[in-house]
């Protein structure tokens, strides 16, 4: 849904704000007299996600931190240093004017497909190595496919990296897939689309890159991710809680994240 420029960002933020993306868009070349359109993204929970074009211009993504992101997160400084994710253009107290990058966000659907997973375990180990950090938020919505040539992998949103725990990372992407975040009861979990056996064998064996299924190593990894995923559980739990108290869906998600403590999914 494409919105007045201006008006939008006064409504939703105040003169400020609007002023200092103004300003900023005319440093980088834009001319604002031209009409600039905003279109509100459909991913992303706690932040609001805008796409920026305008005439002549390639787009750029505009992120308004939610309550409880910003910029202090030092690893997310690293990570963007070692160039994964998109170039950021602009830092500002309330939010982020960064590159646009072509492409679409993973859908449940993509964890049937060996080729996105191959590719998606390749640049998660990629990652895990250049940077020794961890994404701690692998949802679909901060996952990024480019079906060109062939498929390739970006990661979004690297506001809760944190310190290298590969089994932490991949339990906690397994979690995501009982999670539409597109639907308007993102907040409830399906525990029938949690991976299978094969499916997290075969994930786990992309990333470690072993061709032998039953080697020791694969069996102890996916030891270390289901003793994971119930920290994994509890750390999502505290954040609807502490984040977004009395808010009604955030409430239902960390009640329904509780009792999953209790299954056994892996």
């Amino acid at each position: 849904m494409e919105v007045d420029f201006q008006a939008q960002i006064e409504r939703d933020l105040g003169a400020g704000p609007s002023h200092e993306l103004l300003s900023a868009l005319n440093i980088i070349g834009w001319d604002c007299k031209n009409p600039i359109h905003l279109s509100r993204c459909d991913f992303g929970l706690s932040n609001d996600n805008y796409k920026l074009s305008t005439i002549g211009k390639d787009p750029l993504f505009l992120k308004v931190f939610g309550p409880l992101a910003g910029n202090i997160n030092s690893d997310e400084l690293h990570l963007q240093k070692c160039n994964f994710g998109p170039e950021v253009i602009k830092r500002f107290d309330w939010g982020r004017l960064e590159e646009w990058l072509a492409g679409r966000t993973m859908q449940r659907e993509d964890c049937e497909n060996i080729e996105v997973l191959s590719a998606f375990a390749a640049q998660l180990a990629h990652m895990h190595k250049e940077t020794m950090r961890n994404h701690n938020d692998l949802n679909f919505t901060n996952i990024l496919i480019c079906e060109e040539e062939k498929v390739e992998i970006q990661f979004l949103d690297f506001e809760y990296v944190g310190k290298l725990d590969p089994p932490s990372d991949i339990a906690n992407f397994f979690c995501e897939w009982m999670y539409d975040c597109a639907s308007q009861r993102w907040f409830e979990p399906d525990v029938n689309q949690f991976p299978t056996q094969n499916q997290v064998r075969f994930f786990i064996e992309q990333y470690l890159q072993v061709s032998d299924p039953n080697s020791a190593g694969v069996n102890s990894f996916i030891d270390e991710v289901r003793l994971r995923i119930p920290k994994v559980h509890k750390y999502w739990i505290n954040w609807a809680k502490e984040g977004f108290s009395g808010q009604d869906n955030y409430e239902k998600y960390a009640r329904n994240r509780q009792s999953l403590l209790d299954v056994n999914l892996l």
